[in-house]
């Protein structure tokens, strides 16, 4: 990862709390409402993150990725993420981008 110090959840909410002070989103937002938006992006940012790793990780690798997700372990998983998907941290940078871009224009 480009800073393994931080989780892919960790990431996400920084990025997903930024993403709504430069949209603007969360100016005219009660608390609960702007939580609800942060918990809504934050989702979907996470699927799509989710969705590139399992696209790029070695087919031969799929069943072991899967035990990883049955136990529940986050730091294991990440850890395995980092160790089997070349570029990594760019394919991660490029959905956040994109992410972005779809909510900023």
């Amino acid at each position: 990862m480009a800073n393994d110090a931080k989780s892919v959840d960790e990431m996400v909410d920084q990025f997903v709390s930024q993403l709504i002070v430069d949209a603007g989103m969360g100016k005219d937002l009660e608390e609960d409402a702007l939580d609800e938006l942060k918990k809504d992006l934050g989702e979907r940012l996470e699927n799509r993150v989710n969705a590139v790793m399992l696209a790029h990780i070695p087919e031969s690798k799929l069943e072991e990725f899967e035990k990883l997700l049955d136990a529940g372990n986050p730091q294991a998983t990440q850890a395995f993420c980092s160790e089997n998907i070349p570029n990594l941290p760019e394919l991660l940078a490029a959905e956040f981008s994109g992410f972005r871009k779809r909510y900023i224009s």
